[in-house]
């Protein structure tokens, strides 16, 4: 609820908020498998649930609403009668304990368990377990020839690492008794009574305390009691079926545990539930039909008000508890639709109506039950009219000239808005405080309001979509009034600024939003990145001699090359060129895709210049062993020459553009030393030697 209008919604809360209620019953698990959550203010079916059972079940909840632990109160063989052992289910639905049917009640006790909190110990829990009167249905216990009667496990939700176990079983405080279990809460607010039946001769009312039940007080009821035990949330009436008596409710005293005289209500009434404020009881009557009696009237009997007629084809009708939600809610089991319903009396403390079928639950492979768990009433005390949970929200503000749906969330009900509407949702577009009276079923109200606030116009723009390549850098051109952010934050280099960097690899979606005045407005730029081509060249780099050529190669996967500079190569446009460099150079190769993305690799050409030195042996051995069996001269940059060469009489004895191999007359010529003249060209450059070389053989 929002400060503005706080005090007047405490008033009205005031007014309509429920003594004691608490959320400690707000989980139910019953029957097969079946669960209801009231946390929301409404019953709603939840699942997972791992109860089994025919009637009886109890859970509990923490004072938050959340679910602690639930049982069915005790069992069968499961092999004997193929129904479930008794068990204790923890808020994971693992079993938390198994009585392994020797323990606890019975499968079809209508009242198998009730699980209250350990006076003066938070944390702690008993688990109080009924016997069935067909207690040796599916194998007796040899050592329990009466059943088991009344049990108590005291759980202890700090161990199993905050999962809760049992730390103490308490067998058969009172036997033998069957089916009824009720706690009552005690007047000091902590202790509890146990409402049991004692055998068939009456009541056990046991006190409980941090040490457990103690001595049972006994009552003599003429005609015996049977059946189901119910007490008034304000713990002040009794509710009981006699044998032959009919049903009848007493008086309690909560601080001493004595009960007053019976008060007849009715011969054929099969169940009954007592209303949120207690002073109403609601029965189903052996005739299918529900009906109130007035508590505070002269004769209980004679107040009897009809509400509704239960009939259903092929169908009975089952027991009857109060829920947190201010209802009354009762089986209704038919074997035509295969379904076990629960039905609902709604405003009971008021203007009572039913809702049939109001929920359904599929019997699945036979499986029906006809129970509710077992619950302390006092949970569910609601001494005014219940509270409907009304929340329209936050405030809202209006921003851009625009209108707000303001929604009461709430469907079939009356509506009254201070705008005067009476529908369930409201178009505004005027700044205001708007509020919402809500009525259900002609007793549960809500109230709520919200604050329509005024704003101002943010305007936004992140400028056109951008098509660019991997790698660039892109500062983007966005603008817009009041702060800005930009989403999502990692694809750019500082997202509250309107021209950061780009900074993704991949196509991206841009929001940016301008938020000012409590108003946002938000615009989107699309950027497209396409890939970077790959290129390699090879070899990475090259020596040549001026005047030599290389092969250059690039690899890529795009389709046009470009090679710079240009001069020097044999084709610049071409992957594999041959470079003729008359200096050292560094070609580059630019490689373009289809989507005009470019990559650039670069190859290096270092020329050198030529050795121009040539030198001529003084000696050679023409004896054909490969080694030094020619005259001629050395040099790696000889262009040409024309040799000749003379013995020492002067005679020439060859001449050729080659070297000499040692002959004269095509015969070997002798050892001597012999004179040479050679005209040489080198680097250029004519030039003419004269030497003398030794011929050794």
């Amino acid at each position: 609820m929002k400060k503005v209008v706080f005090s007047i919604f405490c008033v009205v809360f005031s007014l309509i908020t429920p003594l004691f209620a608490q959320k400690q019953g707000n989980i139910w698990h019953f029957g097969q498998g079946a669960a209801l959550d009231f946390n929301s203010g409404s019953a709603v079916v939840t699942t997972p649930s791992s109860v089994e059972t025919f009637e009886g079940s109890a859970s509990i909840c923490d004072e938050n609403g959340s679910l602690l632990f639930y049982s069915n109160g005790g069992g069968r063989s499961p092999q004997l009668s193929g129904q479930s052992s008794g068990k204790i289910w923890n808020r994971n639905h693992e079993v938390m304990y198994d009585m392994s049917f020797t323990e606890g009640g019975g499968f079809s006790a209508a009242q198998s368990s009730v699980i209250i909190p350990k006076p003066g110990e938070a944390g702690k829990y008993f688990l109080f377990t009924m016997e069935e009167t067909e207690f040796s249905v599916g194998g007796s216990v040899p050592s329990q020839p009466l059943g088991r009667g009344l049990s108590c496990f005291e759980v202890d939700m700090a161990l199993n690492g905050g999962l809760g176990g049992v730390s103490n079983y308490t067998e058969s405080i009172l036997v033998p008794t069957y089916e009824g279990l009720c706690a009552v809460r005690h007047s000091n607010g902590s202790d509890y009574w146990i409402i049991v039946h004692n055998g068939d001769s009456g009541l056990a009312i046991l006190p409980v305390t941090n040490a457990g039940a103690g001595t049972p007080m006994l009552v003599n009821i003429p005609g015996g009691t049977v059946n189901m035990i119910k007490a008034s949330p304000d713990g002040k009436w009794i509710g009981i079926l006699g044998f032959n008596t009919g049903y009848t409710v007493m008086p309690f005293d909560a601080a001493t545990g004595a009960v007053g005289p019976s008060q007849f209500v009715s011969q054929i009434t099969s169940f009954a539930e007592f209303s949120p404020n207690s002073q109403r009881l609601f029965t189903i009557s052996g005739d299918d039909t529900v009906q109130y009696y007035d508590l505070a009237a002269p004769d209980i009997s004679a107040s009897e008000q009809f509400i509704a007629n239960l009939s259903i084809p092929g169908g009975v009708n089952g027991q009857m508890q109060l829920a947190p939600d201010g209802k009354i809610y009762f089986i209704q089991l038919s074997f035509i639709s295969n379904k076990v319903f629960l039905s609902a009396i709604n405003c009971p403390n008021d203007l009572p109506s039913v809702t049939l079928q109001a929920i359904g639950f599929e019997i699945l492979n036979g499986n029906s039950f006809f129970g509710l768990p077992n619950f302390d009433n006092a949970f569910f005390r609601q001494d005014n009219a219940p509270v409907l949970p009304v929340n329209l929200g936050d405030d809202i503000t209006l921003c851009n000239g625009q209108s707000v749906v303001l929604n009461s969330g709430i469907g079939n009900a009356t509506y009254n808005w201070s705008t005067g509407a009476q529908t369930p949702t409201i178009s505004v577009n005027t700044p205001g405080i708007y509020a919402v009276t809500i009525t259900e079923s002609g007793c549960r109200t809500g109230i709520d309001s919200i604050a329509v606030l005024p704003g101002g116009s943010s305007v936004s723009n992140a400028g056109p979509d951008i098509n660019i390549c991997a790698g660039a850098e892109l500062p983007l051109v966005g603008s817009g009034t009041g702060t800005l952010s930009w989403s999502p934050a990692n694809a750019v280099s500082d997202p509250e600024i309107a021209n950061p960097l780009f900074t993704g690899n991949s196509t991206t979606t841009l929001i940016l939003t301008a938020t000012e005045n409590g108003c946002s407005a938000s615009d989107t730029v699309v950027i497209t990145v396409f890939p970077t081509p790959t290129v390699s060249v090879a070899p990475m780099d090259s020596t040549i001699i001026a005047g030599a050529s290389v092969g250059l190669s690039a690899t890529s996967n795009a389709t046009v090359f470009a090679w710079a500079p240009a001069a020097g190569l044999s084709c610049s446009d071409c992957p594999d060129p041959v470079a003729t460099p008359e200096i050292s150079k560094t070609y580059f190769v630019t490689v373009t895709n289809n989507d005009g993305c470019t990559a650039s690799a670069s190859f290096n050409v270092e020329v050198i210049p030529p050795d121009c030195t040539v030198e001529m042996p003084n000696a050679f051995t023409p004896n054909s062993d490969a080694n030094n069996d020619v005259f001629a001269p050395v040099g790696a940059a000889i262009e040409a020459y024309n040799l000749r060469i003379f013995n020492r009489w002067g005679q020439q004895v060859y001449t050729g553009e080659a070297g000499w191999n040692g002959t004269l007359d095509q015969q070997a010529a002798p050892m001597d030393v012999y004179v040479y003249k050679i005209n040489i060209q080198v680097c250029g450059t004519q030039s003419e030697l004269l030497g003398e070389v030794t011929l050794i053989r």
